[in-house]
């Protein structure tokens, strides 16, 4: 199998320390059992290669803090990482393979690169983190890790906590956890994947449309209501509300510009929150294609998008 030989290539021509290689796969099978067996017996004590699935990584998120574990240890202890056969996994490898090279982890295959980035939450809200944007604390698992993670995940973050399903848009599927009991209640209505992350108290939350790394309309977002399970706005009902673009600071402005850029966005609807007390700036979402009200008298949206495309074309 050309791979071994690769793999076994690649480790050789490293320093004569032994090295560790990290072998990643959808799921353990006895053959991929028996390929780390192989690798093993064949390393010439240069190397040895340890076999996880991607449900057992814990991806720990905070601004220019980032961490991914498998089981209890750190990703960056690996020399090599190979993924044999990512399979559903495949649309988290462009977060994690921007972090590989941010850690000057090698890694197999290097196409990974190549697939380009998801949108899910726990990828983009990692790619911002890498970069030091502010986002909430984040903790992500896999689903089948979070019976056995939760005890950890709220020592990590403390209660309560805010739970988003990763691929959920326009503040669908939010949820608040004030207790270890409210996660069985999570797993039992949803089969989604979520992130995890620390509860911010919002004084005001906006919405900054994006257009062309311009921002073009500022929205001043409703109050959430936390007092259920599920996390939704106070009133969906009353009309929506447009600010002048001076209304938040530069900082706010900047931070929301650099996201939508960082994420490779032209057209972004940013949600930016600022706390409770210490007036932090905390990215909460990123938004591809963000809904854009079909109203020109009620919205200033419609002529924004109108007059970007007439920029651009």
């Amino acid at each position: 199998m050309w791979y071994i030989t690769y793999i076994i290539d690649i480790l050789q021509g490293m320093q004569r320390k032994k090295k560790k290689i990290l072998v990643l796969v959808e799921s353990k099978s006895s053959s991929k059992k028996k390929l780390v067996r192989y690798l093993n017996a064949n390393s010439k004590n240069k190397y040895r290669a340890f076999l996880h699935p991607f449900s057992d990584l814990f991806f720990n998120i905070k601004p220019g803090k980032v961490k991914i574990k498998v089981k209890n240890t750190d990703i960056t202890n690996f020399d090599l990482v190979f993924v044999r056969r990512a399979g559903k996994y495949v649309r988290y490898m462009g977060a994690i393979s921007k972090y590989l090279d941010y850690k000057k982890i090698k890694f197999i295959d290097p196409a990974f690169r190549e697939i380009g980035m998801s949108m899910d939450k726990a990828s983009s809200t990692l790619r911002l983190a890498i970069k030091r944007v502010p986002v909430p604390h984040t903790i992500f698992c896999f689903k089948q890790s979070i019976t056995f993670s939760r005890k950890k995940i709220i020592k990590i973050l403390g209660l309560p906590i805010i739970a988003k399903a990763i691929l959920s848009q326009r503040n669908q599927s939010i949820y608040i956890l004030r207790s270890e009991k409210d996660f069985d209640s999570l797993l039992k209505k949803s089969n989604k994947e979520f992130i995890f992350q620390k509860f911010i108290d919002i004084e005001k939350e906006y919405r900054v449309l994006i257009m062309g790394e311009k921002i073009m309309v500022l929205e001043q977002k409703f109050k959430r209501n936390y007092n259920n399970l599920k996390v939704e706005y106070l009133d969906l009902t009353g009309p929506s509300v447009f600010l002048n673009l001076d209304s938040t600071t530069q900082k706010a402005n900047q931070i929301a510009l650099k996201s939508a850029k960082l994420l490779g966005l032209d057209v972004a609807g940013v949600d930016l929150a600022i706390e409770k007390g210490t007036h932090k700036n905390y990215i909460i979402e990123v938004n591809k294609g963000p809904g854009i009200e079909p109203n020109s008298r009620t919205s200033p949206e419609l002529k924004a998008f109108s007059d970007y495309l007439s920029s651009i074309t």
